[in-house]
């Protein structure tokens, strides 16, 4: 009978610690299904991801000269500036990603009271992100996380090739534009006519080839200031603008740009230009895993779960005017799967760009 009590007591005690052990320390609930107020907790995410595309386009200013309207009888040339505008051109498209948490994919995690015993804990980067989570001693925990990112999002750029838009001084009190225009036409004529005397040998410094580089330098960068006055200017200057894209698994095609050679890249369709597509193609790399659906995922409370996500490798191509500016291959995580993965005495080290699980200790 003693015997039989002191098991019966062995076996209670047992299920007891047993009972402990799988006591839900935490919950995982959807956003949207958090309780308004609730404080016990803290919301993660997990990254969507975001294609950037940086498109590189040349910008030409036609600025007109102060005395164009002299141009055809000085230079007998009709290829000059009449009125300002500016020209626009396409020269390369770059893509890459950025990761940004995703609102189908975040979560709250409502923590249980527990009296002694190792709690949950969560790692997460500044915009709510999980990084790391694990039950233990923080300083294993600290062990598994994942370096800091330092990635930054790139800013757009602007090069310039030619920043000299203005034109040289004129002594003009007193002067009509045609007179104006009479001397910049000779100056023009002096100047040529040192250049030939450059060439053909007639100045004795031209036989030093520095000396006649350095000389012949000058004297055509004074003939095209000189010409500008009548001519015009073209000032080009390269500039890149970035357009942002999350892809869906909904909307395969979807029109981001629009681009013309009168008004550049203007977002949406609200240009009168050629349409820039981004076509987003899953390669069903993931078709194979049996996850739960997106209904499941929001409508059901986790005990001691967190959600983690395996992305999907997907074809990128960027369309201008029907033809593909550029096609590559990458991870898009929104197109993958959530799943599932407990946590017990377990530590978990995500990939903070893709969602993914990346190390795991069990103790």
């Amino acid at each position: 009978m003693n015997r039989f009590i002191t098991r019966f007591t062995i076996a209670v005690m047992f299920m007891a610690m047993m009972g402990g052990q799988l006591q839900a320390q935490f919950t995982t609930t959807f956003a949207k299904n958090a309780a308004p107020g609730q404080q016990n907790g803290l919301y993660y995410s997990l990254p969507q991801t975001m294609l950037q595309l940086d498109f590189l386009i040349e910008e030409i200013e036609f600025v007109q000269g102060p005395l164009s309207d002299y141009a055809s009888r000085y230079l007998e040339l009709e290829d000059y500036v009449e009125y300002e505008s500016t020209e626009y051109h396409l020269l390369d498209v770059k893509l890459s990603t950025v990761a940004f948490p995703d609102p189908s994919a975040t979560f709250f995690v409502s923590f249980a009271p527990i009296r002694g015993g190792s709690k949950a804990q969560f790692d997460l980067l500044p915009n709510g992100i999980i990084r790391s989570v694990g039950i233990g001693n923080p300083a294993e925990n600290e062990e598994l996380m994942p370096p800091p990112m330092n990635k930054e999002m790139p800013k757009c750029s602007q090069v310039k090739t030619d920043a000299n838009s203005g034109f040289i001084a004129l002594m003009s009190a007193g002067k009509t534009n045609a007179q104006l225009a009479k001397e910049v036409a000779d100056k023009i004529e002096e100047i040529r006519k040192a250049k030939f005397y450059l060439i053909s040998g007639d100045v004795e410094m031209a036989q030093n080839p520095e000396t006649f580089n350095a000389m012949y330098q000058k004297l055509d960068e004074m003939e095209k200031e000189y010409t500008s006055l009548l001519l015009g200017k073209r000032v080009s200057k390269k500039v890149v603008k970035t357009v942002y894209v999350i892809p869906n698994k909904e909307v395969t095609m979807q029109t981001v740009a629009e681009f013309s050679e009168t008004e550049g890249l203007t977002l949406g369709i609200k240009g009168s230009g050629s349409v820039i597509t981004v076509q987003t193609l899953s390669l069903n790399t993931t078709a194979a895993i049996n996850a739960p659906s997106q209904s499941a995922v929001e409508s059901v409370t986790y005990e001691n779960k967190v959600f983690y996500r395996i992305p999907e490798m997907a074809n990128v191509r960027v369309i201008f005017d029907g033809r593909t500016l550029l096609e590559e291959r990458l991870n898009v995580n929104q197109l993958g799967v959530l799943l599932m993965a407990p946590l017990s005495n377990t530590q978990l080290v995500f990939n903070p760009e893709t969602g993914q699980i990346v190390n795991m200790r069990t103790k």
